[in-house]
């Protein structure tokens, strides 16, 4: 009798031990997610006059001056972290893309704004006058090393001694850096608690609900549908892709990618052989656009229309202010959308 009560005492303990070691282990977890979006992060250093980081151009760290006097941000996107940073950018760039970016994120035409010059009317460098950014007279430019942003202006800014920053921005990691950056050099430290700190609190949430190594994985197909009825597929070098495979996830384009590429050719017959579980689709104009523009290039496809994925219906077309354009804080509005596709019989609100 009193070896059965020892049993019975020693399996109600091992019980009661159960959901604090799943509790520590979920905590170990958050905590190296956390710490691995913020490795870039917290190389940034901030003093009492500057702030310190690496760009995507220079070999050594650039020391920049709080609250720069006249900023000149050269891209559509940064241009909308920079007033969620707290700051105001006194050039910036027009076009209706960006203004729709601008009302779409800061919720008005900031070309509008008193005190506010269009120094361009396109993010491409190669449409810009040089001439006319350097007479402006900023005391810092920030601008893209894509779309030859940096390539078109570092040479004259540098020639007439304005600090340049070029910002590569691809991922939630890349946004949490440049949020640090933007708001300290703004002088809004306090942002980094109120803005970016609740959305990596809810970025790590999702994926900590969704069980690692998942016993039946999701199997995925993303496409990314862009202009001219050009379709590809997003390989984890994307940030859509990589997004996926955060979410243990397959992505099945990374079989074909030998190359490495970020988007690769779409191979039909290798998707037909994987026969995805669902489709997401990276929009370029709109859900309603990129979906019509699918169904003129596959809609007519018998090997298309016989994936299960396709006759069950579940292709999903993702909002371009989510997936395709910089979406900053809203990151986190992603990462939920996302979770709720591929894992659906998980919570996510609550």
């Amino acid at each position: 009798m009193k070896k059965l009560f020892s049993l019975l005492m020693a399996l109600c303990l091992l019980c009661a031990a159960l959901p604090v070691v799943a509790e520590n282990a979920n905590s170990d977890r958050a905590a190296a997610i956390r710490a691995k979006f913020l490795e870039k992060a917290d190389e940034v250093v901030v003093t009492d006059t500057s702030v310190i980081f690496t760009d995507a151009a220079s070999e050594t760290p650039l020391e920049i001056t709080k609250n720069p006097g006249k900023t000149a941000v050269l891209y559509g996107s940064f241009v909308t972290m920079w007033y969620e940073a707290g700051g105001k950018a006194d050039g910036v760039i027009g076009g209706s893309s960006s203004i729709k970016l601008y009302e779409l994120y800061i919720g008005r035409d900031v070309t509008q704004d008193e005190g506010v010059t269009v120094l361009a009317e396109s993010s491409a460098g190669k449409n810009w006058n040089t001439e006319n950014i350097i007479a402006f007279q900023p005391d810092l430019i920030v601008c893209s090393t894509a779309m030859s942003g940096y390539k078109t202006i570092s040479a004259p800014a540098q020639a007439a001694g304005i600090p340049i920053v070029a910002m590569s921005y691809n991922d939630f990691s890349d946004y949490l850096k440049w949020f640090k950056v933007f708001c300290n050099l703004n002088g809004q430290p306090e942002l980094w608690n109120t803005v970016a700190m609740p959305a990596l609190d809810k970025v790590v949430d999702v994926l900590c609900r969704i069980p690692e190594n998942p016993e039946n994985a999701p199997k995925v197909f993303a496409m990314f549908s862009a202009t001219k009825d050009n379709i590809t597929a997003n390989t984890s070098n994307t940030v859509l892709g990589g997004m996926i495979s955060e979410m243990q996830a397959v992505n099945i384009s990374d079989a074909d990618n030998t190359s490495g590429a970020e988007r690769i050719e779409i191979n039909m017959e290798s998707v037909f052989a994987a026969d995805p579980d669902m489709i997401v689709v990276q929009c370029h104009a709109s859900k309603e656009d990129d979906a019509a523009q699918l169904d003129r290039v596959y809609g007519g496809n018998a090997v298309w229309q016989s994936l299960r994925a396709v006759k069950e219906g579940k292709v999903y077309f993702l909002e371009p202010h989510l997936f395709h354009y910089k979406p900053n804080s809203r990151f986190a509005d992603a990462y939920v959308t996302l979770a709720k596709i591929l894992y659906p019989e998980i919570d996510f609100d609550n």
